[in-house]
């Protein structure tokens, strides 16, 4: 039976009102209302109630993730961020390379995948997606430096993981149509599509948060400049895409751009805290429905026959987390021990190291979430091994929410923030 419009209004509201009930409990109990959310939905979808509820692709990647991104880019602390650029830049970038060739190399020889198929669920499941315990990081008074971080390392891998994704898939796709062509395939112009989806999103982002922060000078309507925003959130998005490259970087930068040069030269101090307020709203609303429906969605999967996969794919996100927070972090040190020495204390402040307790807390943050979901759904139907792939890319994002979330829940009151403190 077709859902009538009605019926759609009547869902939103149901959705408002479970979101509403299950954040005062949370917040009661001291939980993170991400993961309580999601094991609300995983209880709705196992019990069969609200059937109706479906998570549409092209609706978690137009309207949720830009929103989130952008969300996140405007109210992190920049000079936070630049202080902690080489973390943030070893985690997301060869972090996320180091993951996915990891859980690739695991499928590859555990579970028997051909190549190209583990290394596309490589790609869907490497990016880190942190909403989950970012609120309870702060519930528990943790430093900022480390939400940061955090956060940081979220915000550029969601934007490399699709990058990555898109141009693996489009390598399977060519394999599986023209064989031949593959292998004739020239590398310099696969190098170049894979820097042009990295590097374009980023300068595309910039120049239109610089463009549009110019323009804003002098405005002084808190509804238009909020409005404009909301237009650089998509309008990013939905450009990056036409051009080939990525969107999602595209609006991170933008963020970035327009959330210190924007809000500092073109907004009154008055706009500045509407927008805030408007986009702290908006990022609110966004996860609650967000993770909601993803354990609505998985609670609804089954998982049978896709047991052995999603174990070893497990395996992988686990073995290439640690990898990356055990081999890049030691590094991350090095090199600001190093650079501190060579500027002769000059940057030490600005390359500090990362603290070894919180190595355990960044390897537990390393949760998936909604878009790994979101590229698991928008495999093509000619994708080799489809139905698998989703399947293990939902359990793995169910692994990693409930396990790892649980697990930090627990963890986190055992330290004491003075503990964590730098």
């Amino acid at each position: 039976m077709a859902v009538t419009a009605l019926d759609s209004a009547e869902l939103v509201v149901l959705l408002l009102l479970i979101a509403l009930g299950v954040a005062l409990v949370a917040r009661w109990l001291r939980f993170p209302y991400t993961l309580a959310l999601v094991l609300v939905g995983l209880a709705l979808g196992i019990f069969g109630v609200a059937p109706n509820l479906n998570l549409n692709p092209d609706l978690v990647l137009f309207l949720f993730l830009p929103a989130l991104l952008f969300e996140g880019a405007w109210s992190i602390e920049v000079s936070a961020l630049r202080a902690n650029w080489l973390t943030v830049f070893l985690l997301a970038v060869p972090g996320l390379l180091i993951s996915l060739a990891v859980v690739a190399l695991v499928l590859f020889v555990g579970a028997g995948l051909p190549l190209l198929i583990a290394l596309l669920l490589g790609a869907i499941v490497s990016p880190t997606d942190p909403v989950a315990v970012i609120g309870l990081l702060r519930q528990l008074g943790m430093p900022e430096r480390l939400r940061t971080i955090v956060e940081g390392e979220s915000l550029f891998n969601d934007g490399i993981g699709a990058a990555a994704f898109t141009l693996v898939l489009g390598l399977l796709l060519v394999s599986l149509h023209a064989p031949g062509e593959l292998a004739g395939l020239s590398l310099p112009l696969i190098v170049l599509k894979g820097v042009w989806l990295i590097v374009g999103g980023p300068l595309l982002g910039g120049a239109i948060g610089l463009l549009v922060g110019h323009a804003l000078h002098g405005l002084n309507d808190r509804l238009i400049e909020t409005a404009v925003t909301f237009g650089v959130t998509y309008g990013s998005y939905l450009l990056g895409i036409v051009l080939g490259t990525s969107g999602l970087l595209a609006v991170v930068v933008a963020g970035l751009v327009l959330g210190s040069y924007g809000r500092r030269y073109g907004m009154s101090r008055r706009t500045r805290y509407a927008v805030d307020d408007i986009w702290e709203f908006t990022g609110y609303i966004a996860n609650s429905f967000l993770f909601l429906l993803l354990g609505h969605l998985i609670g609804a999967a089954s998982f049978v026959g896709a047991l052995g996969t999603i174990g070893w794919a497990v395996v992988g996100v686990i073995a290439g987390r640690a990898l990356i927070i055990y081999l890049l972090l030691p590094a991350q040190s090095a090199i600001a021990r190093w650079l501190a020495a060579r500027r002769r204390g000059g940057a030490a402040r600005e390359l500090n190291t990362v603290p070894r307790v919180w190595r355990p807390l960044l390897l537990l943050a390393g949760l998936r979430g909604a878009l790994s979901l979101a590229l698991a759904l928008t495999l093509p139907p000619a994708t080799p091994q489809r139905s698998l792939l989703q399947l293990t890319v939902y359990g793995v994002v169910l692994v990693t929410l409930v396990g790892q979330g649980l697990c930090l829940r627990f963890l986190l009151p055992g330290l004491s923030a003075a503990k964590v403190a730098e």
